[in-house]
């Protein structure tokens, strides 16, 4: 009886941690969901002058340099349309090192305001440093 329940003890432990220790693993398991969203964004490349005239929460792919950081975890992209906040999580930005000057490809949702400049939340973004690199994708938990 003992050995029973201190199995199920186990058992049930390992159940409830094991998210935990997903959390802390470099490695980002992306569900179907996320997926579909990053395919659907990567279908509408668009510039940043194009980004700025969509709807609230059209997902969409830029590509430009960042030109600086704004603010905690706001960056400006620039490409040759003009230039464009992108929101990114810390843990995003800060795992890729990114600083002005960085070419980068960003997926997100747009986000439109009353009265204030739209911008692009990030929900995937890559990096490279010269051309002939391949992209390196990084990305955020859509959950």
């Amino acid at each position: 009886m003992n050995k029973i329940l201190l199995a199920l003890f186990v058992t049930g432990s390992m159940l409830f941690t094991a998210p935990a220790w997903a959390a802390e693993s470099d490695q980002v398991v992306m569900t179907k969901a996320d997926q579909a969203i990053i395919t659907e964004a990567a279908q509408n490349t668009v510039t940043v002058a194009q980004a700025k005239r969509l709807p609230d929460k059209t997902l969409v792919t830029l590509t430009g340099v960042i030109a600086i950081k704004t603010h905690k975890n706001h960056f400006e992209l620039k490409d040759s349309s003009g230039k464009i906040g992108i929101n990114l999580d810390s843990k995003l930005w800060r795992s890729i090192h990114l600083t002005p000057g960085d070419k980068v490809k960003v997926v997100g949702k747009v986000d439109t305001h009353n009265g204030k400049s739209t911008n692009i939340d990030a929900i995937q973004i890559a990096k490279r440093k010269n051309p002939a690199d391949q992209w390196s994708w990084f990305h955020r938990i859509l959950r």
